[in-house]
């Protein structure tokens, strides 16, 4: 892989959530950042509106490649989404549907979210992702009323 463009292709190939990721068309409003600035290459990240360059390029090749292993080295940039409930006993029917499935997750509660309820949140990797259309409407409620 030679450029950013080829580096994101890859991304989307291979399931990487943009989420928090920044690169040709994907965007978002904080996370990874990788751009071109001029005539360097520039691994950033954004948070609350300050963006910090983390690590400057003057070859395209070794940010393509840096980006990679910085991106590949972290798990949770393969992470998606699919389930967000406020009842415990539908995160243990979802979690149940997706061990019968042979689907690999991580669950993530965060406690008292809203009024003192919990969200109960699972997250599954990669490609994953692609084999839960379904599921995703069924379990990911996170505007239904609490």
């Amino acid at each position: 892989m030679k450029s950013i463009v080829e580096l994101e292709k890859y991304l989307e190939e291979d399931y990487y959530s943009f989420t928090e990721l920044t690169i040709g068309k994907h965007y978002a409003p904080e996370g990874y950042i990788i751009e071109q600035n001029g005539n360097m290459y520039e691994f950033c990240y954004s948070e609350r509106g300050k963006k910090r360059v983390l690590k400057s390029f003057s070859n395209e090749q070794d940010s393509v490649e840096y980006t990679l292993r910085k991106l590949s080295n972290n798990k949770w940039n393969r992470a998606h989404l699919v389930a967000w409930v406020w009842n415990e006993c539908e995160i243990i029917q979802a979690e149940q549907e997706l061990k019968n499935n042979g689907i690999a997750f991580e669950r993530n509660d965060i406690l008292k979210f809203s009024h003192e309820k919990t969200a109960y949140r699972l997250f599954v990797f990669g490609r994953d992702i692609a084999k839960l259309p379904e599921f995703k409407n069924k379990y990911y409620k996170k505007n239904a009323t609490i």
